[in-house]
């Protein structure tokens, strides 16, 4: 035999023995278990289902809110217009400045109004005395009753005249027409006005007025005298109550005007500002809770999952009645629940799982399966 298969030879009995050996250990601790061991059975029921962490809730009672987009208004805007023809004579009221019902904001000239009056009064005395003497007549047979009737008219008809010229001067005066704000002045001393000409604008801020238009789902929760709060872009909130609510609704946008008057003696708010309004409605029982934790059905519907008494996952269709710092508030469901606040993404509706009761809710974002 040659050396090279010599060396074969010892290589293959030697991996033989190893192979033995290894064979020989595999069996050790193999042993059946003593007779006294206690083995605990695996429950596969219990580890086959689905954990998830669940909070109990009670509903509660809140008064509902609409909220809606709206702005700030005058209570009433006004365009002054010219009653007589004329020129500027005067101007008494600066714009920007409080004005009170009946005060005088300009005058116009009295051109030749004051030598028409005069005629009038003396063209009226004159039918007077005519009237007189015509009752006189009647007395002593020498006039008809026709011409008494005649004599009367002209009577009324010059008293008529009288009264035009009169209210004529008296529209040279031009008068604030209620309590509040000359906005806007548009002539100046000077200039010449006609009839109907606009010689300023003025507005009354007591009540200040917030309007906005309420969609046609939410029209019905509110009425007139409803309280209602405004926070203005500053930060300020103002309270009032629904003075108007309109009863047919804007062709192009489905939408309801509503009005909501608050009070402003001091004329501290101004009209034009933007304004968030939310109106007090109906008092409703709601659940509230993190808007995560609202999940979307397959038909696109709205809802939270909860587990029953059974352990069984449901699925509950909701609908927001409102927020709060505490979370969203939404209707239609159970008074008592157990919602599912971390797992809802991975139970399907009718499914047993095994819920864990926790105290606070829990982002689904720190969801772990259990093992």
């Amino acid at each position: 035999m040659d050396i090279k298969s010599r060396r074969f030879s010892v290589l293959l009995s030697f991996g033989i023995v190893v192979i033995i050996a290894i064979w020989m250990l595999s069996g050790v601790g193999n042993e059946p278990p003593a007779a006294n061991a206690v083995v605990t059975p695996r429950s596969e029921g219990v580890n086959s289902l689905q954990q998830v962490r669940v909070q109990s809730l009670q509903s509660h009672e809140i008064t509902r809110e609409v909220i809606i987009s709206a702005r700030t208004e005058p209570d009433r805007y006004v365009e002054i217009k010219a009653e007589a023809d004329g020129v500027v004579k005067s101007i008494d009221v600066d714009r920007g400045s409080r004005i009170s019902r009946g005060a005088q904001l300009m005058s116009l000239d009295m051109r030749d109004r004051e030598a028409r009056r005069n005629e009038a009064r003396a063209l009226l005395a004159q039918r007077e005395l005519e009237l007189k003497a015509q009752e006189n007549l009647r007395g002593q047979q020498f006039t008809t009753e026709v011409q008494i009737a005649e004599a009367r008219a002209r009577v009324e008809s010059a008293r008529a005249a009288l009264a035009r010229i009169e209210l004529e001067i008296d529209n040279t005066v031009i008068r604030a027409p209620f309590d509040g704000w000359l906005l806007t002045r548009d002539v100046e001393q000077g200039n010449f006005v006609r009839i109907g000409d606009n010689v300023g604008v003025a507005v009354d801020l007591d009540p200040l007025v917030v309007v906005g238009e309420i969609n046609e789902r939410e029209v019905s929760l509110l009425s007139v005298g409803s309280t209602a709060t405004a926070t203005l872009v500053d930060g300020t909130r103002l309270s009032g109550a629904i003075r108007y609510l309109a009863q047919v609704a804007e062709s192009s946008t489905r939408s309801f005007h509503i009005e909501v008057a608050v009070p402003n003696p001091d004329g501290v708010l101004k009209a034009g500002q933007s304004a968030e309004l939310r109106v007090s409605a109906d008092a409703v029982r709601v659940h509230t809770m993190s808007s995560a934790l609202l999940s979307l059905a397959d038909d696109g519907v709205i809802g939270v999952k909860v587990v029953d008494n059974n352990d069984q996952v449901r699925f509950y269709p909701v609908e927001i009645a409102g927020s709060s710092e505490e979370g969203m508030h939404v209707t239609g469901l159970p008074d008592s629940i157990r919602l599912i606040t971390v797992g809802q993404g991975f139970v399907t509706e009718g499914q047993k799982v095994l819920p864990v009761t926790v105290t606070s809710p829990e982002s689904a974002a720190s969801y772990e399966r259990a093992d």
